[in-house]
């Protein structure tokens, strides 16, 4: 044979080659089409409707009705916030017409990104906007160059005990089959998704090591190692990790690419939720009332405050104004938690003794309100099994508490038939806690924050023990890293005012209530305002005082309306008072003239964080 005939040999040999093997990619590519066509199939089941209201109460609706677009945040850092929830709301309300939004499906299409961390307060719409992805890509409407979407919420890891490898990982808890479904993942040429939902509710270590080389997808080993080292067994992989802001640092900084965040409702949605859900005399009614007190109204950025709204106000201004409508915080969750409790009782009104009735009701209370505080001391939003039997909650179906507060208490089916429990926010959650100190005060006269026996006797021969109470929680509050205790303590404050405590009698009827002097406590956090620096602090103890009613807001916003703020020298509590009420009005908000305030640099600092909050400074 020539030398010519064994190039051409050697030629038809090599394209056999390359043919065979476009015939064997082509061949994996097809396998994965089938795995990817059956997983969004069962995607598409599981997420196709969501449930309204709570996991044991409620109906069913179309997730693309209910969903809530993101928004891309300007302060990308991805660390810590040092300030409540709540306070994030108030204080960032005016970004929704500054920030440019984005929609989910473009989430990994803004300057290539590869890792995104979507922030956002409890129940403002995370992992509905999770859910809203995933569906469009299970539908075939978006995203369809992405191969695999594998959801792996944190709530589900926390409860895998046993080491796995990544792939027997996602065959168990995505595919939630026995056989093996997925052998391998694509490599470059095919996108694969991971959706990490709710770090901050994440229950174990989780420690970066660059040294660290575990590439295996096959070997097993801890649910740690697999989320810490996914770069490492899947560098192609696309993630998104969603988290409520205090828990964003557990995830160093340069492991993220691109920081958004979930504002929830703005005012037309605020709008069009009360109109969708109601009649248009009563929606108009409550748009009104909630319209007249900014912090209901700025609360109800938050998507399931306005049901919590929607569900107090309904039947008290079904017509026209009521005088017992509340118009502060306290009063709407008070309101809340005893419209639940009715619900409660007379459910249960035909049950024999002693399985149901207003003490049992009463005594499940106080046990969620005890679970409540001790868990949100420690940070934790949600809960198991064994976390309800340590408070003394039977969680069998055959108990009371398992159909009792339903709309303030939920379960939620997980893996290996474990169940998932959670209040449904955690506003709620600080409520109850707050309640549960009220309660345990005026029935057995103990202050909750005392731990020794030579403390507890030295505060129950004080003169004022209830002011101690406010003492030691103002202290602890303002103590807190994050201000996860801010609203805990404008609930306490509020629930141990006169106006609020005929509504705590309807909670236990014996109960033995008195007027308590709130002077001492009103004149220790003014001390406090004079010394805070911290500008989320100082507008948290004037929420405080709202809550309490105490008139020196009124006072403040008088002397403002009347001009003689302007010009004179002001104390430092005034200085806090007045940057306070400038940044809740509704005015400011849209423009803020700094002309008519002392022209000095004093005067620049302290209204630094009004500038910041306005849409137009003169």
């Amino acid at each position: 044979m020539s030398s010519v005939e064994q190039q051409y040999d050697t030629l038809d040999e090599m394209e056999e080659e390359k043919l065979e093997a476009a015939e064997d990619h082509n061949a994996a590519l097809h396998d994965y089409t089938e795995i990817s066509l059956r997983l969004q199939q069962k995607l598409k089941q599981d997420y196709q409707r969501i449930l309204v209201g709570n996991s044991q109460k409620g109906h069913q609706q179309n997730l693309n009705e209910i969903y809530t677009d993101l928004y891309v945040v300007e302060n990308e850092t991805g660390g810590i916030e040092s300030e409540h929830e709540v306070r994030q709301i108030e204080s960032g309300y005016n970004r929704f017409t500054t920030d440019k939004p984005i929609k989910c499906k473009d989430i990994f299409k803004v300057q290539q990104n590869r890792t995104v961390l979507t922030m956002g307060i409890a129940g403002v719409g995370k992992t509905i906007s999770v859910n809203k992805l995933i569906l469009d890509w299970a539908e075939g409407l978006e995203n369809q160059d992405i191969v695999f979407i594998f959801p792996l919420p944190f709530r589900i890891l926390n409860l895998i005990k046993e080491e796995f490898s990544l792939i027997g990982l996602l065959n168990k808890y995505v595919f939630s089959s026995p056989e093996a479904v997925l052998a391998s993942l694509p490599e470059a040429d095919g996108k694969v998704v991971f959706i990490f939902d709710g770090l901050d509710e994440c229950r174990f270590p989780m420690s970066f090591k660059e040294d660290d080389s575990f590439t295996d997808v096959n070997e097993k080993t801890t649910v740690n190692n697999i989320i810490t080292n996914l770069s490492n067994l899947v560098p192609s992989a696309l993630n998104w990790i969603t988290s409520r802001p205090a828990a964003a640092s557990l995830i160093p900084r340069d492991y993220i690419d691109q920081v958004t965040e979930v504002r929830g409702f703005n005012d037309e949605q605020k709008e069009q939720y009360f109109n969708k859900n109601s009649s248009p005399e009563v929606a108009g009614n409550i748009i009104c009332h909630i319209r007249k007190f900014r912090s209901l109204y700025i609360m109800c950025h938050i998507p399931v405050f306005c049901w919590i709204s929607l569900t107090v106000l309904w039947p008290l201004l079904a017509h026209e104004n009521n005088d017992k409508t509340p118009t502060t915080l306290t009063g709407m969750y008070t309101n809340f938690v005893l419209s639940q409790m009715q619900q409660m009782k007379k459910k249960y009104s035909n049950y024999p003794e002693p399985k149901a009735n207003a003490r049992s009701v009463y005594d499940i209370i106080l046990k969620l309100g005890k679970l409540a505080f001790h868990q949100l001391m420690k940070g934790n939003l949600i809960f198991y099994k064994e976390d309800l039997e340590g408070f003394g909650l039977d969680v069998s179906k055959g108990s009371v508490f398992s159909g009792l507060c339903t709309e303030i208490f939920q379960e939620e089916a997980a893996v290996s038939e474990s169940s998932i429990y959670s209040f449904v926010h955690l506003s709620v959650q600080e409520f109850l806690a707050a309640l549960y100190s009220t309660l345990i005060y005026k029935e057995k006269k103990e202050n909750i924050f005392l731990q020794s026996w030579m403390k507890k006797l030295t505060w129950q021969f004080s003169k004022n023990p209830l002011f101690q109470i406010h003492k030691a929680a103002v202290k602890k509050a303002l103590k807190s890293e994050n201000g996860h205790l801010d609203l805990f303590l404008r609930f306490l404050l509020g629930l141990s005012m006169e106006f609020n405590q005929s509504n705590i009698k309807e909670l236990l009827p014996g109960l033995e209530l008195k007027s308590e002097n709130m002077k001492d406590t009103a004149d220790y956090i003014k001390k406090k305002l004079e010394k805070e620096k911290s500008v989320e602090r100082t507008i948290n103890l004037f929420y405080c005082l709202t809550e309490m009613k105490v008139d020196f807001v009124e006072e403040i916003q008088k002397n403002l309306s009347l001009g003689k703020l302007s010009a004179q020298k002001l104390s430092s509590v005034q200085w806090s008072g007045l940057v306070f009420v400038l940044l809740m009005s509704e005015e400011t908000q849209e423009k803020f003239e700094l002309q008519k305030y002392r022209r000095s640099d004093e005067a620049l600092m302290r209204l630094l964080p009004v500038i910041k909050n306005t849409r137009k400074a003169l």
